[in-house]
């Protein structure tokens, strides 16, 4: 099991709490006094960060090999962000110049991405439980952190400015014991890969997201004039959701129980948040605000959580795979949040009774997204449960003596109750859950293969297969293909047959 130690685990905590930081609300105003200047920031470094996260996307392969062989060389790209710092500084004294802001908005963009490489990959390497301990606990983390927003002007600027430089030490010093777990089975990185991945629950978070922030949006001021009980609530509301995940994950619960963690508590708040902002107004209409971006930061967090366990199930390049998901869980939303969306309601005359129609809609989603999570993909120890009740049941010695069946299972089932050649009291060599996973260790199958294979073995149909897993019909028979390639059998009788085979040797 790929674990890190208490020490690197906790290393790792605090950078990835301070990764999070990048893109405070508060960042550019600290440098830049006047509106358009500070939107020119804003959208020079969205729009670099963007570029970036895709040219990740499409040098994957020699990234991720080059991160693992110059994690030095990474740091430094990674620092390149206290000279993007200090060339904001510069124009602190003098005039505002767009070369050197745009030179400056580049190294802090490089540095960001770098950086968020170099978490991916390291994360991608990990155990699925301290995946999730970390994303859970470092956004509980952040959430006091966001309060650092009412230092004074030189301690929030040094917040931001070391932020992305420290998380990067942090990450080299866990890296050392973190590159250990490169043996792991190597990552795909066919971008046809994708089309597998867990689009739905993906898909839905990003509509909420966007949708979300672009409501939030007609309350962000471009001066930044924040209220600290706004701020306040946001920390609890996200502090308590984390940490009751927090809570479920040390119970050793299963992986959609820990979705349901993150994602019941954060519907429950956004609908708060979005009746509180339809309903009042005032002082209560900005607790509303600070309820749903508290939702809006916690239905971050599950979609990082489903990237990385679609990562871990499929093998999936890290890299590959969140770079596009920064894109459109973090670039793209406050893109429209701070610069389209103010714009809009600026120019538009808009006011907050304006968008209780688009309010209407996203809590509708949320409910359309609560029914979609109450469809939620099984594990294998629900696998194994289905298994059972969608295929014929092992018969009793009793039944098994006295009648005959036509299914292959059952036909075990007599051969080994009955004793042909031994004695009634033998048991079978292997379990059939036992023969499926000795099989897939074999033949180097990930565990969504796994999965499917195990389903596939006790007779059930593609179709039956896809609506249990909830994927599509197409994706189901596009694993079958490659396990009966790696198994070397060529039907699903034949898999059948050769899980009997490996019960009965053992």
């Amino acid at each position: 099991m790929n674990q890190l130690s208490k020490s690197n685990f906790a290393l790792a905590m605090v950078g990835l709490t301070l990764s999070w930081v990048f893109f405070p609300p508060v960042l550019m105003s600290g440098f830049f006094a006047t509106v358009r200047i500070y939107t020119f920031a804003n959208e020079a470094i969205l729009a670099l960060c963007a570029a970036l996260f895709l040219l990740a996307v499409i040098i994957r392969r020699p990234l991720e090999r080059f991160i693992k062989h110059h994690p030095a060389f990474m740091l430094g790209v990674i620092l390149l962000s206290l000279i993007g710092y200090g060339l904001l500084l510069i124009q602190l004294t003098t005039s505002f110049n767009a070369a050197l802001s745009l030179v400056a908005a580049l190294l802090l963009s490089l540095g960001y991405v770098a950086l968020m490489t170099c978490w991916m990959l390291l994360l991608g390497l990990l155990s699925s439980k301290q995946i999730t301990l970390l994303l859970f606990g470092s956004a509980l983390a952040y959430a006091a952190l966001t309060l650092g927003n009412f230092l004074p002007l030189e301690g929030r600027m040094l917040l931001c400015g070391s932020a992305v430089s420290l998380s990067g030490v942090c990450w080299l010093l866990t890296w050392k014991e973190a590159k250990a777990f490169s043996s792991a089975k190597p990552f795909s990185y066919d971008l046809a890969v994708l089309r597998h991945g867990p689009f739905l629950m993906l898909s839905i978070l990003a509509v909420l997201l966007i949708g979300a922030r672009i409501v939030t949006g007609l309350y962000f001021s471009l001066e930044n004039e924040l209220s600290l009980g706004e701020m306040l609530i946001r920390c609890i509301c996200i502090a308590a959701v984390m940490a009751f995940c927090i809570f479920e994950t040390r119970r050793n619960v299963s992986l959609e129980q820990e979705y349901r963690s993150a994602w019941i508590p954060a519907a429950l708040l956004f609908l708060l948040g979005a009746m509180i902002l339809i309903g009042m107004n005032g002082p209560a209409e900005l607790a509303g605000l600070g309820i749903t971006h508290g939702a809006i930061n916690c239905f971050e967090v599950l979609g990082y959580l489903i990237m990385f366990q679609f990562i871990k199930n499929d093998r999936v390049s890290p890299v590959m795979v969140v770079s596009l998901g920064m894109i459109v869980f973090k670039v793209v939303p406050i893109f429209l949040q701070r610069i389209v969306f103010p714009k809009m309601t600026a120019e538009l005359g808009l006011t907050s009774v304006d968008f209780v129609p688009m309010i209407i809609l996203m809590s509708m989603a949320i409910v359309v997204c609560a029914l979609a999570f109450g469809h939620h993909r099984a594990t294998s120890d629900e696998l194994r449960i289905l298994a059972h009740a969608s295929g014929e049941e092992k018969p009793t010695q009793e039944a098994a003596a006295s009648s005959p069946t036509t299914h292959t299972e059952d036909a075990l089932g007599t051969h080994l109750a009955t004793g042909e050649g031994e004695t009634q009291d033998t048991k079978p060599a292997m379990s059939f859950e036992e023969a499926c996973l000795r099989l897939a260790e074999e033949g180097s199958l990930s565990t969504r293969e796994t999965e499917i294979m195990l389903l596939i073995a006790r007779g059930n149909s593609q179709k039956y297969i896809s609506e249990v897993l909830y994927l599509a019909l197409g994706t189901v028979q596009w694993y079958a293909k490659t396990i009966y390639r790696k198994l070397d059998v060529h039907s699903k009788q034949e898999l059948i047959n050769r899980v009997h085979d490996q019960m009965a040797q053992g």
